[in-house]
């Protein structure tokens, strides 16, 4: 999956000039949590959170002095993130996710040559992982505990291509030292019989405390 048909294109952007004031109008106006700052060109200077805003202003009100008599910042300028960690529409939400993860950010920006061309957040990133894992019809899902062993895990799609019933999503993910976990879920209200099926070919079907280490 790629970031680019994922990231959000409309957006909502200020200028390095625009008053502390107005981000917090279209922040609240739009229901939203960051403001890319953009200067002549569409070119990226920073970006701002309602986190700033609120660390910006102790009191909780904007305007009605100047920075040198109130010693408060003024413009979203002086308070937005310049040294930004950005993406590109090439590259994919695993990117994303570990970025996010890691610099402990809830937005990134995508640009493409310089420009600003969109964002991703943390919300886009959780609707592609529901889309991905299909979710929200009918179905149950199944833990499967396999070994490490690719013939394995072919050996369990063939089973379920023989069990006849209609597999939502198949996610493989490591499981301890020596061994896969695979998600399955399947589109039936007979999961029991699955379960049963699937153990009388030889699988370990997961139980909650297979999920946990040691």
């Amino acid at each position: 999956m790629f970031v680019g048909p994922r990231m959000k294109r409309d957006l909502i952007t200020v200028t390095p000039g625009a008053t502390l004031e107005e981000a917090a109008r279209l922040l609240t106006a739009h229901r939203i949590h960051h403001l890319p700052v953009v200067e002549e060109g569409n070119r990226l200077a920073g970006i701002v959170s309602d986190t700033d805003l609120r660390n910006a202003t102790l009191d909780g009100t904007f305007g009605g002095a100047e920075r040198g008599d109130s010693g408060r910042p003024v413009t979203v300028g002086e308070i937005m993130t310049r040294d930004l960690v950005t993406l590109s529409p090439g590259d994919t939400l695993d990117d994303a996710m570990l970025v996010l993860s890691r610099q402990r950010i809830g937005a990134l920006p995508v640009v493409e040559g310089g420009r600003l061309v969109g964002i991703v957040t943390k919300a886009d990133i959780l609707t592609a992982l529901l889309s991905t894992l299909d979710i929200e019809g009918l179905g149950v899902r199944i833990e499967v505990v396999l070994p490490r062993e690719m013939k394995e895990v072919a050996r369990l799609v063939a089973v379920l291509a023989d069990l006849d019933v209609e597999v939502r999503s198949f996610v493989l993910a490591p499981h301890g030292a020596a061994g896969y976990a695979a998600f399955v879920r399947v589109a039936t209200i007979d999961v029991a019989s699955v379960r049963d099926r699937l153990r009388g070919k030889g699988f370990s079907v997961g139980e909650l405390s297979d999920f946990y280490e040691g």
